[in-house]
């Protein structure tokens, strides 16, 4: 598991550099449209909120009035929840609902259940795809992003824990894959591209290490990965081009 109360900075440079939040969300839009009620409460589930950042971004883009939605936040940091609940307040006229765990007296119940990008650190993916299948309404859609093994920043955890004579102890979309075969789970996948660009310096590289590897980092040679940026230094700047893949779920 990862606290991102220790690396809320770097993860606040991640978020300032890279256009995964936006092309993220862009691509749930074109999904949500297909199954949103075209009238009356839609009901949304969001499990590993964090803050609410992401989750105002996919709000602002959905548009929904605040009388219709019915907004449940699952995250298991409280001080996290709760300033989630204050961002996104505005979003719903109904209280929102929150949960430190996927609530399981709501089975069956959202119209949409999204996942992004926090299923890496679930340590029970297949019971957590589970659980977030069964809290799909009949026409309910689950949207989930996770990056595959192939995305430079898991190929950063792969190097970095190698040199730790580890396994990586975190999820990848090849884990998610395999775990939705095995509960013989329908679904569609789509890479959605991005990219991550800042100001070529140590500082900044080592703010994208501690972003992914947060204390781990201390106990890791630090020159080979700092290196692993030198490819995609150009005129004083980093520019990576990578993708997230997206998985769409229906009932």
């Amino acid at each position: 598991m990862k606290d991102f109360d220790e690396i809320a900075s770097e993860l606040a440079f991640f978020e300032q550099h890279a256009t995964e939040a936006e092309e993220d969300a862009r691509a749930y839009r074109s999904h949500v449209a297909t199954v949103e009620p075209a009238s009356g409460v839609v009901t949304m589930l969001d499990f590993g909120c964090g803050s609410g950042r992401f989750t105002a971004r996919f709000l602002e883009q959905a548009a929904w009035p605040p009388e219709r939605l019915r907004l449940t936040l699952v995250e298991p940091a409280e001080s996290t929840r709760r300033e989630a609940l204050d961002r996104l307040a505005r979003y719903s006229s109904s209280p929102i609902a929150e949960s430190s765990a996927l609530p399981i007296v709501h089975d069956g119940h959202f119209d949409i259940v999204l996942a992004n990008h926090v299923l890496y650190y679930v340590p029970d993916l297949a019971d957590t795809l589970r659980g977030l299948i069964a809290a799909l309404a009949p026409q309910g859609c689950l949207l989930l992003a996770i990056a595959a093994r192939t995305n430079l920043l898991c190929e950063l955890w792969s190097d970095a824990f190698t040199l730790l004579g580890r396994e990586v102890p975190y999820n990848t979309s090849e884990d998610v894959a395999t775990a939705l075969r095995a509960l013989n789970a329908t679904y569609e996948k789509q890479q959605v591209p991005y990219e991550l660009s800042f100001a070529d310096s140590r500082e900044n590289r080592l703010k994208i290490l501690r972003f992914l590897l947060a204390d781990h980092l201390a106990q890791i040679p630090r020159e080979p990965l700092l290196a692993r940026f030198d490819q995609f230094s150009r005129a004083g700047r980093i520019d990576i081009h990578t993708a997230s893949d997206h998985y769409t779920l229906k009932p």
